[in-house]
């Protein structure tokens, strides 16, 4: 079961901030896991298996890897060539993402992992430093909130990696919708960490010759949530792949 059906006994939520939705989930990973740590450290005397435990990723904010190389053709099973960024902001941002399908792909997949929940200050000079002014207008204060009312442990982390993406609304008068699909890892000081599968509906607006984040909620009801991330598995659900160029 998925973390949003976890969430619900209603099937999928009312589509709203999909990142405040993350963050809550997120807590509730972090809870889940501190509470696994407890009944491993008391015990009752009762064989429990979690299965294997992912490891600890080498950094909390860190950029996925590429995907393996496969050859670029004309296939349309093909993985989606995306282009690197040409550059990178101040605070370590990738930002200058060409105006066209896989520059906003390539957008999200390197800001999905630097935009989890977890260190509130990174996390909301991220979403300044790529939001569009009415993004950061309208989610930053909710965010903020969403903090408040979701506390994250210090000794914490979740990290978001991109597995693959579904396009929701083609590139049309500068605005893209892409779903992206995600590993969500969550842990602690002690490594004990959860891993579920996760999506996300990105909404971004080209301007000031750059991609902007201008909305992140849940996916529409035609995304499918996989089961796993096997790729045969999410492919026959609709989801496609990319690789970074």
């Amino acid at each position: 079961m998925s973390l949003t059906q976890q969430m619900t006994p209603y099937g999928r939520p009312p589509r709203r901030r999909g990142l405040g939705v993350l963050l809550a989930a997120a807590v509730v990973l972090l809870v889940a896991a501190a509470v696994g740590i407890t009944l491993a450290i008391t015990g009752d005397g009762k064989s429990r298996s979690h299965g294997p435990t992912p490891a600890p990723p080498p950094t909390r904010f860190g950029i996925p890897s590429p995907q393996p190389a496969r050859s670029a053709t004309a296939d349309p099973s093909a993985p989606l060539l995306l282009p690197r960024p040409a550059r990178t902001a101040a605070n370590g941002v990738p930002l200058g993402f060409p105006d066209s399908t896989e520059g906003a792909v390539s957008a999200i997949v390197h800001w999905t992992p630097i935009i989890m929940p977890g260190d509130e200050n990174h996390q909301l000079d991220v979403l300044r430093t790529i939001g569009t002014r009415q993004y950061i207008k309208n989610e930053i204060p909710a965010l903020r909130e969403d903090y408040q009312k979701n506390p994250v442990a210090a000794d914490t982390w979740v990290v978001g990696t991109p597995v693959a993406y579904q396009l929701i609304s083609g590139l049309d008068a500068d605005r893209i919708t892409v779903a992206m699909l995600i590993t969500l890892q969550t842990g602690n000081a002690a490594g004990t960490t959860k891993t579920e599968v996760w999506a996300n509906d990105y909404r971004l607006l080209w301007q000031e010759g750059d991609w902007h984040l201008d909305l992140v909620e849940d996916p529409p009801k035609s995304v499918t949530l996989p089961p796993s991330i096997a790729p045969g598995v999410y492919r026959e659900n609709g989801w496609k792949d990319f690789q970074i160029g």
